[in-house]
């Protein structure tokens, strides 16, 4: 989805774990995704994307798409890109992963949740990977927290 929309967001769009974009520092979609499970298989999987067309007042750390940009051209834009990403099954591969380093927002910065330490990345499951004092660790879930921002 990030590649999708470089064009339509004038600048880069960034990734910051677990599901959010940004631009600039300032988020300009989310990703929620919800599965349900039958035994050891995946029976359904919905995917919600909020997507910021035009900058919103508040919160005042989000942005929005570019001035003219519009929620055409970002559909035909985001709905092949998320057909695409629903229909890989399996982790991350290494290409996939080299492109999502190319994007982390958060790589090399020291955060205070889900763990304390530098974010190292992210693993083929998904997974966030930080550096702390006691080794790396792997992070399955919660929300990423710069030490900056608090």
């Amino acid at each position: 989805m990030a590649e999708a929309l470089d064009a339509l967001a004038g600048d880069g769009v960034r990734l910051k774990w677990p599901n959010d974009l940004q631009v600039n520092g300032r988020k300009l979609a989310g990703i929620l995704i919800e599965a349900r499970w039958r035994d050891q298989r995946v029976e359904w999987v919905a995917i919600g994307v909020g997507l910021n067309v035009v900058p919103p007042t508040d919160p005042p750390d989000a942005t929005g798409l570019r001035a003219g940009a519009t929620r055409l051209e970002a559909l035909e834009r985001v709905l092949p890109a998320l057909r695409a990403g629903a229909a890989v099954e399996g982790p991350f591969t290494p290409a996939e992963l080299a492109r999502f380093a190319r994007r982390d927002a958060a790589v090399g910065r020291r955060i205070t949740a889900p763990a304390a330490g530098v974010v190292a990345g992210v693993g083929a499951s998904g997974e966030l990977l930080v550096e702390t004092p006691t080794g790396r660790t792997a992070c399955r879930a919660g929300s990423l927290v710069f030490a900056e921002d608090r």
